[in-house]
């Protein structure tokens, strides 16, 4: 016979979080008895289990109906738990498997201060391939990474930004503050921003944002490359795959994806 597996888990904690799992997923407020009936216990247990979560700020009752919800200390928990991740470590699977698989510069970039900053990079195994570096710094709106963010932006944010000087990189580059409000809900619409010899030359990349707990756009990923590279179906395939991958990455810090935006 096979050694026995030990179970080290603790009924009364396993009750606990089943409690506060049955009022994260509830619509309303619930009492003791209908949180015992929801997760398996008798109301007494329920009530004690309730009380004791209460004295710590993980629930709060209403004292008219006696009904509970969530408290504020798992909210406090929370916002500490985001604050401690790492996004560059927590989104590295993703950056190395599109590099695995298109063989292209991979980035990942945040905003601040008004232009994107690459936090993280894994260059192209190309010889011909796009110049930047982590810390570099570049416009949001003439890269397919800072139109993945800026598209994402509460409005009067997004306002700030578009009143500041769109400078022209190439030719291509859209300095208009009004078709770049047009671009974006391109962007907003197939959550893929472009950018086509807007920020250099010859270059072609394609971003998708990343989004935190609370649905706030947080960092975009990007893969660029020569446009000639970057072009025909292998661009369908690429817009798939950094989509996907952003997504992947939002989920893993426990993102909330924004409902699409209908065309």
């Amino acid at each position: 016979m096979g050694q026995k597996t030990r179970d080290y888990t603790i009924a009364v904690v396993l009750r606990t979080l089943d409690i506060l799992e049955a009022l994260a997923d509830g619509k309303r407020p619930l009492g003791p008895t209908e949180l015992a009936r929801r997760v398996g216990t008798t109301p007494s247990a329920a009530f004690r289990i309730l009380k004791t979560l209460e004295e710590r700020g993980y629930v709060a009752r209403d004292p008219i109906t006696g009904q509970y919800r969530l408290g504020t200390r798992l909210a406090y928990l929370g916002e500490r738990s985001t604050g401690a991740i790492d996004l560059r470590h927590v989104a590295r699977p993703a950056l190395e498997e599109l590099h695995r698989r298109f063989r292209e510069t991979v980035n990942l970039a945040v905003l601040d201060n008004g232009q994107i900053v690459y936090i993280d990079m894994i260059e192209s195994d190309h010889g011909l391939r796009m110049a930047a570096r982590v810390g570099a710094r570049d416009y949001p709106h003439s890269t397919s990474l800072g139109k993945a963010i800026l598209a994402y932006l509460p409005q009067s944010e997004l306002d700030r930004h578009l009143q500041r000087p769109l400078p022209q990189r190439t030719p291509n580059t859209i300095t208009d503050p009004e078709a770049l409000r047009l671009e974006l809900e391109r962007v907003r619409a197939s959550g893929v921003a472009e950018d086509h010899e807007e920020n250099e030359e010859g270059a072609c990349c394609f971003g998708a944002p990343v989004f935190d707990h609370q649905g706030r756009v947080v960092a975009a990923i990007s893969i660029s490359g020569p446009a000639v590279r970057l072009a025909g179906p292998r661009a369908d395939e690429i817009r798939a795959a950094v989509k996907d991958a952003s997504l992947a990455v939002s989920q893993a810090i426990g993102g909330r994806i924004p409902e699409p935006v209908e065309g």
